[in-house]
C-alpha cells in the first residue's frame, strides 16, 4: 500500500511528532511505501512570517502545489499511485485547502497497471484519513482550555468566542485561529473530504459527533508504544512519586504541590519545562524536586525509578503518552476522573482516579498508593498487561489496516 503522511510540525518537538514518526516506522516495517510531506512552524520568523502564517491557514500556494504534484501521476516515476493520504496536523503552513486538492486529484492507470485495457484509464483519488490529535477541529486553540479553565464556548460553530475571550492572549492570533476554523467549517473542508477520522478516545469521538461530524466516519484508534517486558517493577525500590509535564496551571502543577505539602514524608520529582511566572506564585514544598526538562533517555530512567506516576491536568488533552510510559514500567497512575482519562487509566484496575481539581482527594489517593505496595504492584502489573493488549504496535497496526482497507 502506498501512503503519504502529511504533518505540520510544531515550533518545538512534541509528543505528536513522536507519534507521527512511530506510525511511519511501523508502516514501513510492514512493507508499505511511505512518503512524507512535512512543514514546520520553525519556518515562521519575524512579523513577515507571522503575517504569512495568518493567511497560509486558509491557503498556502507552496503546500498546495506540492500536494497537487504528489497526488497526481506527473513526476512520480515508479512510486505509483498513493492509496491513502494520512493527515496529522495542517496548521498553519499547509491548511485544509489541500483536502479538496487531494479529493479532486486523478491518477492515470496505464496498461502496465491495468492489463485489460491498452489505453490509460482514470482512477479514483486517494482516500484521506486524519488522526485527530487534539480538539482543533472544533476548538480554535485545540485545547478546550483557556485562562486557567475548561472552555467549550466555540462548540456548534461559535468560533467568534475565541476572539471575544482572546484565547491566545493576542487579538491578532485569536482572530487568525477563529477565522481559519470558521473558514474550514463553512467550506466543509473536513466534512466533505476526509474519509475517516481517527480519534484517540471515545470521549474525543463524542465531542466531534456533538459538533456535526458523521459518526460513521469516526473511529477510535489510541496511540501506541512498544513495550518490552521490563521484568521486575521499581515499585519495591522506587523512592519517589513522579510528575511529567509542563509546570503550569493547565497541567495542574499547583495541585501536585498542594498534595505534596499534605504528604511531607513522600518525595516527589517533577520533570518538565517550568512556567517561571506561575511557579513564582507557588510555594515549593521541601519534598518536591524540580528536574527541569529531561532528554528522553534521562526521562525514561527517572520514570523507571519511581513508584507511581501522578497526572494532574486540568484540561481534556488527547491521549497522554506519559500514561503509556508509566504502564511500560509497570507503574500505576493517579489521574483526574474526566475526559478520556478513565478510558486509559481505570480506577482500581491500573491506577486511581481523583476528583478533578480536588487537591485533597489527590493527596488521599497518593497516600493510599504510597502505603500499599501490594496494591501498587497489582495496579502496575495490570497497566502493563493493558498496554500489551490494547496499545501495542501490533494492535495499532491491525486496527489502522482495518480502517485503510474499509476505504
Amino acid at each position: 500500500m502506498n501512503i503519504i503522511l502529511i504533518h505540520n510540525k510544531y515550533g518545538a518537538h512534541s509528543g505528536e511528532e513522536s507519534v507521527v514518526y512511530a506510525q511511519r516506522d511501523l508502516l514501513r516495517s510492514h512493507g508499505h511505501e511511505v512518503e512524507e510531506y512535512y512543514r514546520s512552524s520553525e519556518e515562521i520568523r519575524g512579523v513577515g512570517g507571522q503575517v504569512n502564517a495568518f493567511f497560509s491557514g486558509f491557503y498556502n500556494r507552496t503546500s498546495a502545489n506540492e500536494i497537487r504534484r504528489r497526488t497526481k501521476d506527473e513526476g512520480r516515476g515508479t512510486k505509483g499511485r498513493p492509496d491513502i493520504v494520512h493527515i496529522h496536523n495542517l496548521y498553519p503552513l499547509i491548511s485544509p485547502a489541500i483536502l479538496q486538492i487531494i479529493r479532486k486529484s486523478q491518477f492515470t492507470a496505464h496498461s502496465s497497471q491495468l492489463t485489460v485495457h491498452s489505453s490509460p484509464l482514470p482512477t479514483s483519488p486517494p482516500k484521506i484519513v486524519m488522526t485527530v490529535h487534539n480538539y482543533r477541529l472544533v476548538c480554535p486553540n485545540g485545547l478546550y482550555f483557556i485562562h486557567g479553565e475548561i472552555c467549550e464556548q466555540c462548540n456548534g460553530g461559535r468560533e467568534w468566542n475565541c476572539i471575544l475571550r482572546n484565547c491566545e492572549n493576542s487579538l491578532y492570533k485569536s482572530t487568525g485561529y477563529a477565522a481559519r476554523n470558521w473558514w474550514a467549517r463553512v467550506k466543509r473542508s473536513y466534512l466533505d473530504n476526509v474519509d475517516a477520522f481517527l480519534c484517540l478516545t471515545s470521549f474525543q469521538k463524542e465531542k466531534l459527533a456533538q459538533n456535526g461530524f458523521p459518526p460513521e466516519k469516526l473511529h477510535v484508534l489510541p496511540n501506541f508504544m512498544d513495550a518490552p517486558d521490563p521484568g521486575i517493577s521499581s515499585i519495591e525500590t522506587g523512592t519517589y512519586a513522579i510528575f511529567v509535564g509542563r509546570l503550569n496551571r493547565q497541567k495542574g502543577i499547583d495541585l501536585l504541590l498542594s498534595a505534596a505539602s499534605a504528604n511531607p514524608d513522600i518525595p516527589f520529582k517533577a520533570a518538565g519545562e517550568p512556567d517561571p511566572v506561575f511557579l513564582s506564585q507557588q510555594s515549593l514544598p521541601a519534598n518536591v524536586e524540580l528536574t527541569g526538562h529531561l532528554p528522553p533517555a534521562d526521562l525514561h530512567r527517572v520514570v523507571g525509578q519511581s513508584r507511581f506516576l501522578v497526572f494532574t491536568s486540568r484540561s481534556y488533552e488527547g491521549f497522554p503518552m506519559v500514561f503509556l510510559e508509566a504502564m511500560k514500567h509497570r507503574l500505576p497512575v493517579i489521574a483526574p476522573n474526566m475526559a478520556g482519562f478513565p478510558e486509559i487509566i481505570e480506577g482500581g484496575v491500573n491506577g486511581l482516579l481523583f476528583n478533578p481539581g480536588d487537591a485533597n482527594d489527590l493527596a488521599a489517593k497518593i497516600r493510599i498508593l504510597w502505603e500499599d505496595k501490594e496494591l501498587c504492584s497489582r495496579l502496575g502489573h495490570n497497566g502493563f498487561m493493558k498496554l500489551q493488549e490494547n496499545y501495542s504496535p501490533e494492535v495499532y497496526y491491525r486496527k489502522l489496516m482495518d480502517v485503510y482497507n474499509s476505504l
